[in-house]
């Protein structure tokens, strides 16, 4: 990352953070730490290398007209607002990367450059396929990428499911929290 930065990071417009790590399984399903490490290491420690390598030039380059720099982007699954148990480490993992982001708008604050999250449900993916559909297809993400930087949009919700968990978790995070502990991995009720 550092070796990239050095050689492009100064050209940086727009940095779209796909790195993601999932496996199944809660706390208590595991034994030991490795793949809950692992997921820590991609989506959180891994995010952070990024932001530390690449995020002071591109908010230098924030206020230069024409050639500044004007947004990083994060994809994160939904389950980053509530642990679903299922993925529950992935969930946990991703509730890191999220705070990271809220995080990087205050050090963006004033450089011009957006910090967008997309918040997805269930991708069209190899790592996703025991899940039920409906699913979000990579070719949808990435329209949904494009369109929230046209129109500048800082939060997207992007599929079904993540619309369902992100307007339950308005409602009550205690009351969502509370049934996707009881949301196999099968269940297609969110």
């Amino acid at each position: 990352v550092n070796e990239l930065a050095a050689e492009m990071g100064d050209k940086a417009d727009i940095l779209i953070n796909t790195a993601e790590y999932v496996r199944p399984g809660s706390a208590m399903q595991r034994h030991g730490v490795t793949l809950a490490r692992d997921e820590m290491e991609t989506n959180y420690f891994g995010l952070m290398r990024l932001i530390q390598a690449f995020g002071p030039g591109m908010k230098g380059r924030g206020a230069d007209g024409d050639n500044s720099a004007c947004a990083w982007v994060n994809l994160l699954s939904v389950y980053a607002l509530s642990n679903w148990p299922v993925y529950g480490t992935t969930s946990a993992s991703q509730s890191a990367a999220l705070s990271l982001t809220q995080g990087l708008r205050a050090d963006f604050a004033g450089s011009g450059v957006k910090v967008i999250n997309v918040l997805f449900g269930p991708l069209e993916e190899s790592w996703r396929q025991p899940l039920p559909p409906p699913k979000v297809t990579p070719q949808r993400l990435a329209d949904t990428v494009i369109h929230a930087l046209q129109q500048g949009i800082e939060n997207v919700t992007l599929g079904p499911v993540a619309e369902d968990v992100v307007r339950r978790y308005k409602e009550d995070p205690f009351v969502l929290e509370r049934e996707l502990t009881q949301l196999p991995m099968g269940s297609t009720a969110i």
